[in-house]
């Protein structure tokens, strides 16, 4: 087999502040971010949102150079296939969840893994060498803040990827609040749905981080990536073996950006790209806030997140 290819995979809850850790990644000069990475398919057939460069990426020159390189399609294992239509936001995927849990490949699942790895390979093979050509500079760690757990399992038992993960954790209350308020209107019910999906949710992702990394995973907090960006993004660039110049996170929309989809951040600029969101505090109902800080604190303390207090 090839070398393996150097990969930092963003895995998380979705609202939780991906796509600005994403971005402030990319900024370094030996990172190329490709944001959601497997959703590039589906960006193709139906474009929803346009690279962060601003343009369309059916038009976009550098996904242009790379899709003539590489199969886009959405049959088989390919590229984008924890997105199609029968996987998507699909939280508990039956059939593959005891490979998972278990922390191996099973034999029914080898050949589907191999041939998702194989696509996934030359997919990432052309954009570090597009990404090289354009920048004039080595490109030591290619970004895919895809997030799915099980597509981060599928690449690291390909054994096609060398593999650093990054855990990024929001606070229970604040996620809700960030599903919810997307809502006309909303009960308790909608509460409690979103607070199973951040609890399954980080169970599925520690399982795999658990059995299939040790010193090769990192866990970080919304919080510490937006008020201390410096820190949080110095501290990455140690793990990963490379110096982060903190004046990047001041200049970060400045690179060339040609990540797909995420948040409508990757393409709109705002005075305030880098802060805490911490709306949730006033407008989350008081006992909506107690419930979620009830029924997830444990799963918290398992991942690591600072103790829950009340209302802060």
């Amino acid at each position: 087999m090839t070398t393996q290819i150097p990969l930092v995979y963003i895995t998380s809850n979705g609202y939780s502040g991906t796509t600005l850790l994403d971005l402030l990644l990319g900024a370094h000069p030996h990172l190329w971010t490709l944001g959601e990475a497997q959703n590039l398919p589906w960006e193709l057939q139906n474009p929803r949102s346009p690279c962060g460069c601003g343009q369309p990426i059916e038009k976009d020159d550098f996904w242009q150079a790379v899709v003539d390189d590489i199969p886009v399609e959405t049959e088989g294992y390919h590229i984008g296939y924890f997105r199609n239509a029968r996987q998507v936001g699909k939280v508990l995927r039956w059939r593959l969840l005891p490979d998972l849990l278990r922390g191996n490949v099973s034999q029914g699942w080898r050949a589907a893994v191999s041939e998702y790895g194989k696509k996934n390979a030359r997919y990432f093979r052309v954009v570090q060498g597009e990404a090289e050509d354009r920048t004039g500079q080595n490109i030591d760690w290619l970004v895919d803040n895809s997030k799915d757990p099980y597509r981060l399992f599928w690449l690291q038992q390909s054994r096609r990827f060398r593999v650093r993960a990054i855990h990024l954790i929001k606070d229970p209350r604040a996620f809700v609040y960030s599903v919810l308020k997307r809502r006309e209107s909303y009960t308790l019910r909608h509460v409690i749905r979103y607070t199973a999906r951040w609890i399954v949710e980080n169970i599925i992702i520690s399982r795999v981080l658990r059995s299939m990394f040790t010193k090769d995973v990192t866990r970080i907090t919304y919080d510490e990536l937006a008020l201390r960006p410096k820190n949080t993004l110095q501290s990455i660039g140690e793990w990963v073996g490379i110096e982060y110049d903190p004046d990047l996170v001041s200049t970060f929309r400045e690179y060339d950006n040609h990540a797909i989809s995420g948040n409508m951040m990757r393409w709109r600029r705002s005075e305030d790209d880098i802060r805490l969101d911490e709306s949730w505090k006033a407008n989350l109902a008081p006992l909506a806030s107690r419930l979620i800080m009830a029924l997830t604190a444990p799963v918290a303390s398992a991942c690591g997140y600072p103790k829950l207090n009340k209302r802060k």
